[in-house]
């Protein structure tokens, strides 16, 4: 199922002050990521939900509207390097639609309360130690609950948010690439956002998964709907700039399948989902 961007736009747009581009920029990825947790909801046994990173809260609302049947909770820490998130949480709650996020980060969240489904949308590769959060969000899920985290592979040289190419490690791609780094921090009032990336990329994440004895797998078809994306979603092939451009010069090419599947590229995303 896919959230009509549309009506999203109409019912969402004041709340970040008619600023369109934050917007659309937010918007974007309520709808990728509803449609990417939407089957774990209807066609499992799901009656508790913790979603880590709602930032504006608007993915968090979709999904009770929706299903209104399960508990949905969620935290934010709302750190350093993002908009003020909380802002707009607090309007969207002005006008009835109480939504609850919990300011803290998943290292410090306490809670009795276990989970049948804990998701992540583009929140991983924002966490500073990310073998805690493994661990913590293992337990947090009931026995055979799901942890479902989407996020960037870094074992494709590639850092999405600033689009350039990864030279050799972060502190070297840095020094090459700090004016542009600066500029788009500047730009987009994310200060502190490049300092707060980790770098972690699919191989050693497997691998802790794999010290820890967690069932896991990768949902590799992941690749085809981010393809899809570049096509159906404006705002995020604007994001991607030359990179998105030239994933679709690829794409029609038939080229990615070369590139992605015979010759086992790392693809720059992933869809990890762990099992308890």
């Amino acid at each position: 199922m896919l959230l009509d961007y549309k009506n999203l736009r109409n019912k969402y747009l004041k709340y970040f002050d008619n600023d369109e581009h934050y917007c659309d920029f937010v918007l974007a990825d309520v709808v990728f990521g509803f449609s990417e947790v939407f089957d774990f909801l209807k066609n499992r046994n799901v009656s508790s939900v913790l979603e880590i990173g709602s930032g504006t809260g608007i993915l968090l609302n979709e999904l009770k509207e929706n299903f209104p049947d399960i508990q949905f909770s969620g935290i934010d820490p709302n750190i350093s390097g993002f908009h003020n998130l909380k802002t707009i949480i607090s309007k969207l709650n002005e006008d009835g639609y109480n939504i609850k996020v919990e300011s803290t980060g998943v290292e410090k969240y306490s809670s009795d309360k276990k989970f049948d489904l804990i998701f992540s949308i583009n929140v991983f590769e924002h966490v500073e130690d990310q073998i805690q959060y493994l661990l913590k969000t293992h337990e947090l899920l009931n026995k055979n609950g799901l942890n479902v985290i989407l996020c960037p592979n870094y074992d494709f040289p590639y850092e999405p948010h600033f689009v350039i190419p990864i030279i050799i490690n972060k502190k070297i791609t840095k020094f090459i690439f700090n004016s542009k780094i600066e500029n788009f921090e500047k730009k987009e009032n994310e200060h502190g956002l490049w300092d707060g990336l980790s770098f972690l990329g699919r191989k050693k994440i497997e691998k802790i998964l794999k010290n820890h004895n967690y069932t896991y797998f990768l949902d590799d078809t992941i690749k085809a709907r981010m393809l899809n994306r570049l096509n159906s979603d404006r705002a995020f092939k604007k994001r991607q700039g030359i990179a998105g451009t030239l994933a679709k010069i690829l794409r029609f090419l038939m080229i990615d399948k070369l590139i992605f599947n015979i010759l086992r590229v790392p693809f720059p995303y992933m869809k990890l989902i762990i099992k308890k």
